[in-house]
């Protein structure tokens, strides 16, 4: 039973822990302990945050082995964090919408000198033109990972500034990494995935057999709708 593994999550860059709100209710009322990590995302390069995650994962945990949900740069930071720290035990590690190989996204973004102040060296690491970039050097996890993507299942996507597939940020082609024990792509924006159900529903059954469900279908999803709902579904969660 994977429940008996907290499962740490980790948002992506300019992020916060209440973007997890409603996977991680899903993921309580269903009987998994989650531990929501944050940090200051551009104070610090991403192999520097990935110190500061192996540093807290230990005082929270004890050791223990852990489940993981990334999203976004928090893959990146897990990634370096697993890397230089492999003596934390990792069962299985979902990545939502990860920038494995950079994102041509922050390569236009950085056009913007607001962008380039605002996000400081991150924002920089995360250019897909960037080579150089530490984490792009590392190789794939040792542990058990399958990946979700956001896309529109075609050759458009979501953005069309954007070739190919994506979610609005992530280009499709740059979420694969070699090694992953599944994929899959959810008709969903970045930042949507975390809300949708079906990302906490293909989590769990990724946790509980090591693959994802493909007969779970792709649902309409309105993020208004899914943000308004949220206190209602902590309220049930207490009364429960």
């Amino acid at each position: 039973d994977p429940t008996r593994y907290p499962v740490i999550l980790v948002h992506g860059i300019l992020g916060f822990p209440e973007v997890f709100a409603l996977l991680e209710w899903r993921l309580n009322q269903a009987g998994y302990k989650t531990f929501n990590f944050f940090y200051p995302s551009t104070e610090k390069t991403i192999r520097e945050h990935g110190e500061d995650l192996a540093t807290w994962i230990k005082a929270q945990t004890k050791q223990d082995t852990i489940l993981l949900i990334t999203h976004s740069m928090g893959n990146l930071v897990a990634r370096e964090m697993h890397y230089a720290h492999p003596e934390i035990p990792i069962y299985r590690w979902l990545m939502v919408a990860p920038p494995n190989q950079g994102a041509l996204s922050a390569d236009l973004w950085n056009r913007i000198p607001l962008y380039r102040w605002w996000t400081d060296t991150p924002g920089q690491e995360l250019r897909f033109s960037n080579k150089q970039a530490h984490y792009k050097q590392l190789p794939p996890p040792s542990c058990e990972f399958a990946i979700l993507a956001g896309g529109m299942k075609n050759e458009i996507g979501f953005s069309l500034l954007l070739d190919g597939d994506d979610d609005g940020k992530v280009r499709v082609v740059e979420t694969k990494l070699p090694g992953y024990a599944d994929f899959m792509i959810i008709q969903q924006v970045h930042t949507g995935l975390l809300f949708s159900k079906e990302t906490f529903e293909q989590a769990d059954a990724f946790f509980r057999t090591g693959h994802f469900d493909a007969t779970l279908i792709d649902k309409e999803f309105n993020l208004g709708k899914s943000l308004e709902e949220i206190p209602n579904l902590l309220k049930q969660g207490e009364s429960k």
